[in-house]
């Protein structure tokens, strides 16, 4: 459908030079890396999904999100071209559209680059009719089960779909199944393997203002600083430098180390309020909720009061499981994607007995606000749907102010 697609618009995706990344985990925090990397030197644009608080937000180029009456008028001049297809294949989905829409918008504004983030899998994605430069397969962890298989040597198999014969693809993920998968594919596709040696990570330091460390490049040494925290953004930051010196783009160090040091990437254990001290995470999925319960633990040595909601295709058992070594303290919400969110009353009964204080406030503003009263330390997550609808709230109140989100 995408190559019939793109035939009508006339390929736009053919228009820039690309980077495409993918993973269970990771891969939205390694895109805005690389974005931010090409920016310092080029013309660039990003897309990802899903969006916090705005579609606008899903495409962006050189820091600007794409105009409301670009997406109309896309809409309403390819609105033929949908009827079209759908004649000889069938309408294309919502994510189909969206895809096409970013390629063309990228193509109209001239961007010399793109960090394009998969959909879901790779083999498949709507994403996957572009030429990368270099491909990027970040954390491989069990997902989606329906879709791309119930084991991980299945699942990264689909996600090495992104790779394209004899261009580089570098490896975040060490896991011996998923390693072995990738260089075989990659060998099958001629194409180079660069994996993460974990080991040229050093001299690491998480706190709350960020993350610091030195990395043993492919080209050079580099001192890394990002405001995202945790250990595992060091791997993504590392995995973003691998990338952009195993393509064809000519950046130098300073490019890179300021690239990174620039990288924003909201929603992702991000303090939106210091006093009560409030952060929103986008964890969904357990190894991600590992991470995340592991890092703040750390970093912030007390226990928060949380607002949680999830929505119904996330294995919530496992993600409560761990997010009760967090705290025991928990509030059970809505978040705003009535479709799929799983109503919290069957949260509370099925795992409110993991924490030793729970309660259930089905509005997710009014849950939050309940926890602000009652503790000076709130973490709202669960679903980037819910933790969208929190940040939107200190949005609007700094539009008012003239002032922005501290971080």
């Amino acid at each position: 459908m995408m190559r019939e697609f793109a035939d009508m618009l006339g390929h736009p995706e053919r228009d820039f030079r690309s980077i495409h990344i993918t993973g269970s985990n990771g891969k939205g925090s390694t895109s805005a890396f690389i974005y931010s990397i090409l920016r310092q030197k080029f013309s660039v644009g990003v897309y990802t999904s899903p969006h916090l608080e705005r579609f606008n937000e899903r495409i962006i180029v050189d820091n600007e999100e794409v105009p409301d009456e670009y997406i109309d008028g896309f809409i309403e001049k390819y609105r033929p071209k949908f009827d079209e297809l759908s004649k000889v294949n069938r309408n294309p989905t919502f994510f189909e559209v969206t895809t096409m829409m970013a390629f063309q918008y990228f193509k109209d504004r001239k961007v010399d680059y793109a960090s394009v983030e998969v959909g879901l899998g790779g083999r498949l994605d709507a994403t996957n009719i572009i030429m990368p430069e270099v491909s990027v397969i970040a954390q491989v962890g069990y997902e989606h089960a329906d879709k791309l298989g119930c084991s991980l040597t299945s699942i990264a198999y689909e996600k090495a779909g992104i790779i394209k014969e004899g261009r580089p693809i570098v490896l975040q993920d060490d896991k011996p199944e998923v390693v072995n998968e990738v260089r075989r594919i990659a060998q099958v596709k001629h194409s180079p393997l660069i994996t993460l040696d974990r080991n040229k990570i050093k001299n690491l330091h998480v706190d709350e203002n960020g993350t610091d460390f030195d990395f043993d490049g492919t080209n050079d040494t580099y001192h890394i600083h990002t405001s995202l925290i945790g250990d595992y953004q060091a791997l993504n930051a590392a995995t973003a430098i691998l990338a952009v010196e195993n393509s064809k783009v000519q950046v130098y160090k300073k490019d890179i180390e300021t690239g990174i040091s620039r990288t924003i990437w909201p929603g992702r254990l991000e303090i939106i309020d210091r006093s009560p001290l409030v952060i929103i995470d986008a964890a969904h999925n357990p190894p991600a909720a590992n991470k995340m319960v592991r890092t703040v633990k750390k970093v912030f040595n007390r226990e928060p009061t949380i607002v949680a909601g999830i929505l119904s295709d996330k294995d919530a058992y496992s993600f409560f499981s761990v997010l009760r070594q967090l705290s025991g303290k928990i509030i059970f919400t809505t978040p705003e994607e009535k479709e799929r969110a799983v109503d919290p009353n069957i949260l509370m009964a099925q795992y409110g007995n993991l924490f030793r204080s729970a309660r259930v406030i089905p509005d997710p503003i009014s849950a939050f606000e309940h926890a602000k009263k009652v503790d000076d330390f709130v973490f709202v997550t669960g679903s980037i749907y819910l933790i969208g609808v929190i940040r939107g709230l200190y949005d609007k109140a700094n539009e008012k102010k003239g002032t922005k989100i501290v971080v």
